[in-house]
């Protein structure tokens, strides 16, 4: 399955807040200080003094309370903040810049108390989590002398050596809200927790399949994935690939042996073999049902094909996308108050399911329930884009 990069408004946002933020920075090399200037875009932070990080490591002073959103380790290296940045060792930068909330604040603390650097580096998001909890600084500091267990008991997670051993095997290129409700999610469960720990190494691919698809935990996938480099997009992808595949093997309600065939592969490529396997199967069965009951008409779907989204009608075209696309389309073809969408762009065909409330199909309550490309690969920002403007402009206009 192909990915493709697809980012909310919220993510725009934040980058656009960031980007404002980060030119606003002085460096003061006589007071080894890092200014920024937050009035316009955080006013009720004013102007933000950052000590050096020689200056955090000495420090006596209480640990300010500093903006929670504030990306600073995200931020480019231009001249100014590079200065501040340069002193700070490149793996507590690394380690702290993986969690979107609460830099400044975990790399103070890692500065500030030798504990915190230690757990920084052993299980970064025990610290993070520990940072973030919303308790004082001298809590805090109560807590770092004692068993790691008991510090996960505290900020909400089982107080168990198996806490402490999933946490430390975790291996994330970052932490943002999908990724946090995942590790909450395999916490939470002592079966994915307990099956958990046969894994040396959890990247986000192993951590994402576990909170998933709890049934493929230390299955030969499972371990390989664990090994394999990997980025959120190949996470999303994976995902929707497996889903894809358990929703059409239930469908054909296939014998457990011939399912346990995604469980024994090593890598997705074997699984996407898999399921166009048993697309093709699926695809034959059904137009054979309705050739039963329907007259056959050939589809002339490609010649129909535009930049302006069409609904499609026939089940002769629902197969011929499914099979352009690798995608089950099919399986919703009977599905009350759904249909599909379809429209081509230069990169190429794209199809949506599109459900709503009204008897009508094109009513103004719409819900995109799925939206495939060639390969069955996931849209970007520009098929959605596309999909949202075609859908505002069906919506009734006002007087």
């Amino acid at each position: 399955m192909k990915t493709a990069l697809s980012l909310n408004p919220s993510e725009v946002q934040q980058k656009q807040l960031q980007k404002q933020l980060s030119k606003s920075c002085f460096w003061d090399e006589v007071e080894q200080t890092l200014w920024i200037d937050c009035r316009k875009v955080l006013p009720e932070f004013g102007v933000l003094n950052v000590p050096s990080w020689d200056s955090l490591t000495m420090s006596s002073s209480k640990i300010p309370a500093y903006p929670n959103n504030l990306r600073i380790l995200d931020w480019s290296n231009y001249s100014q903040i590079s200065y501040w940045r340069k002193q700070i060792p490149q793996w507590v930068h690394d380690s702290c810049a993986l969690f979107p909330t609460h830099q400044l604040s975990l790399l103070h603390y890692a500065g500030k108390y030798p504990q915190v650097l230690e757990l920084l580096d052993h299980s970064p998001m025990l610290a993070w989590r520990l940072i973030t909890a919303g308790l004082e600084e001298v809590d805090i500091v109560a807590l770092l002398s004692g068993k790691r267990q008991i510090m996960a008991g505290q900020v909400g997670w089982p107080e168990k050596v198996e806490t402490v051993k999933f946490l430390r095997n975790l291996r994330l290129r970052l932490v943002n809200d999908e990724i946090a409700e995942q590790i909450e999610i395999c916490l939470m469960d002592e079966q994915r927790l307990t099956a958990l720990q046969t894994l040396p190494r959890i990247n986000s691919m192993a951590l994402s399949l576990a909170a998933r698809f709890p049934e493929l935990i230390g299955c030969k996938l499972h371990h390989a994935l664990a090994q394999l480099p990997c980025r959120p997009m190949q996470c999303q992808s994976m995902v929707a690939l497996l889903e894809d595949a358990y929703r059409l093997a239930e469908a054909l309600t296939l014998p457990h042996a011939e399912i346990d065939k995604i469980g024994n592969c090593r890598y997705l490529v074997e699984v996407t073999q898999v399921y166009q396997a048993w697309l093709k199967i699926g695809c034959d069965e059904f137009v054979r049902e309705m050739m039963a009951i329907n007259s056959e008409k050939k589809s002339n779907l490609e010649q129909r094909l535009s930049a302006e989204p069409k609904v499609m009608t026939s089940w002769q075209d629902w197969v011929e996308v499914s099979r352009l696309q690798q995608h089950a389309w099919w399986l919703d073809y009977s599905t009350n108050a759904q249909g599909l969408v379809i429209w081509q762009d230069k990169v190429g065909v794209w199809c949506a399911l599109i459900s709503q409330d009204s008897d009508e199909f094109l009513g103004d309550l719409q819900t995109i329930v799925r939206v495939r490309g060639e390969e069955n690969c996931l849209p970007g920002a520009k098929p959605l884009s596309d999909l949202h403007l075609w859908q505002a402009r069906l919506l009734p206009q006002g007087d």
